[in-house]
């Protein structure tokens, strides 16, 4: 072992060792809140699987009950609850997600006008740097009350008409359910809840959370980015801002791969089969280079790199995606499965010849170090962070080789209507119409090879409606000039 992979394997044995201890003292004393969160806590540390996830909630769960079968009130476990109750889809009770945010936030908050008074009462007298670390303490309270109004937004943002009826029932402390959004009459039936206006409340609050998320940190750009895509829809912007993409996979990088498991994501082995099957049509044996756009860990560089004899090239925005990716070998990484990681051999080599954190639209072929255009460019799942896609189609032809090179991506995908183009979505995300997609290309110089309608995952159980696009670039085309 070198030395980092001892103080790993020492870490995980120490982590064991803790673990073992605190579930010894849980079975003797059940309702002991502080094992039962620490024990959530190293769960949650060593491991990012629902199964994990749904023990750390439990636990989370035991150390609130606890605190309040006691008159306190455990901010962290609430915090931490809400969060892993959300994780999994726990939304509605007393102990959900919705209900764990609400008093989180209204502990917080009168933590912040408990501070804020101190600070700002006539005549209080402050020893040297004590000023400046109450500033900062309220200060980091309030970038963290910023992460939890973006929780507790991003769900009631999800709600259906049905759950915001329900929440409707129940006494909350942070939503008020006013007219004209409540039917108030005089009879029981008339006095029926009516979903529709309940579903409009809950958006509403749901942007006023997160217009609270980017008052309170100005540099919580997830926060701005989702408030976006619920106020401004197909009218707002034309990406993902690069901050927006960074912060949500650099957050995201060390559970990436299993999440998407988890949701059966899979655009990666598409895009492979679909490249297996461009290359097969064109009579060679293989690329002579590849650029995986938006590569991410790695996960569609695994299909890729049998197909190409050359150089392959990954771009990401994310850094800690990147450094995943650059620990991928020919033997494993990168979406290899532990019983299929090949034994190490001195033979085993990077996956990726070239890493780089660019902006896709920009790139440039010197800043990759590639002397010539890729024989095919692929982008799984990356076209969801951008709207417009003039710009980075006309880009992909630049980096593209002017010999019929190919091109390869998917998009989530909005039905042929009447001017539609494209449209941001509440989850965030863009979708674009078929005609959009293949019209843009052209003007770019591809010509529509292959297309097909897929399911690139699945979300809440309901299959996201995408579709798969092959290109290749017109031998006379001209893009490079422009």
């Amino acid at each position: 072992l070198n030395a980092k992979e001892s103080d790993e394997s020492m870490r995980q044995q120490r982590t064991k060792k803790a673990q073992n201890m605190l579930t010894r003292v849980l079975a003797l004393h059940p309702n002991d809140g502080d094992a039962a969160f620490n024990l959530a806590l190293l769960l949650q540390d060593s491991s990012n699987s629902e199964e994990v996830t749904r023990e750390a909630a439990r636990l989370y769960q035991v150390a609130v009950q606890t605190a309040d079968n006691d008159g306190e009130e455990r901010w962290d476990a609430l915090a931490n609850m809400a969060a892993a109750k959300q994780e999994i889809g726990e939304y509605m009770g007393e102990y959900g997600a919705i209900r764990s945010y609400e008093r989180v936030i209204v502990i917080l908050e009168e933590m912040v006008q408990e501070k804020e008074a101190h600070l700002n009462q006539d005549g209080s007298n402050f020893e040297e740097g004590e000023y400046q670390y109450f500033e900062a303490e309220l200060r980091a309270i309030n970038e963290y009350l910023s992460k939890l109004y973006y929780g507790y937004g991003t769900i009631l943002s999800e709600l259906s008409d049905s759950d915001c009826q329900a929440l409707q029932s129940k006494e909350s402390l942070l939503i008020d359910w006013v007219e004209p959004f409540v039917k108030r009459s005089g009879t029981e039936k008339e006095n029926e809840k009516n979903e529709a206006p309940a579903n409009y409340v809950c958006k509403m609050n749901a942007i006023n959370a997160l217009r609270l998320a980017v008052d309170l940190n100005s540099e919580n750009v997830v926060a701005e980015h989702m408030l976006a895509a619920l106020t401004e829809g197909d009218i707002g912007k034309g990406r993902a801002s690069n901050e927006f993409v960074s912060a949500l996979f650099d957050d995201f990088a060390e559970t990436f791969d299993a999440k998407l498991e988890a949701l059966g994501y899979k655009v990666p082995g598409l895009v492979g089969d679909a490249a297996k099957e461009l290359l097969a049509s064109s009579g060679q044996s293989s690329f002579r280079s590849a650029l995986d756009a938006g590569c991410g860990t790695g996960l569609a560089g695994r299909y890729l790199r049998p197909l190409v004899n050359g150089s392959l090239v990954g771009i990401d925005l994310s850094k800690k995606m990147l450094d995943l990716a650059a620990q991928c070998t020919l033997s494993k990484g990168c979406g290899l499965k532990d019983e299929d990681v090949a034994p190490a051999n001195e033979n085993d080599a990077p996956l990726y010849d070239h890493l780089a954190s660019l902006d896709l639209e920009t790139t440039t072929l010197q800043e990759v170090g590639a002397k010539n255009g890729f024989d095919i460019i692929v982008a799984a799942d990356v076209f969801v962070y951008f709207g417009e896609l003039q710009k980075l189609l006309s880009n992909f032809a630049k980096l593209s080789d002017s010999s019929g090179a190919f091109l390869i991506f998917s998009c989530e995908r909005i039905e042929e209507e009447e001017g539609s183009k494209w449209k941001l979505q509440k989850s965030g995300r863009y979708a674009h119409s078929k005609s959009y997609v293949v019209d843009t290309a052209a003007t770019a110089g591809y010509k529509l090879v292959g297309y097909e309608q897929i399911t690139p995952r699945y979300e809440k159980g309901e299959p996201v409606k995408g579709h798969l696009f092959q290109f290749s670039l017109e031998k006379d085309q001209d893009a490079k000039d422009e």
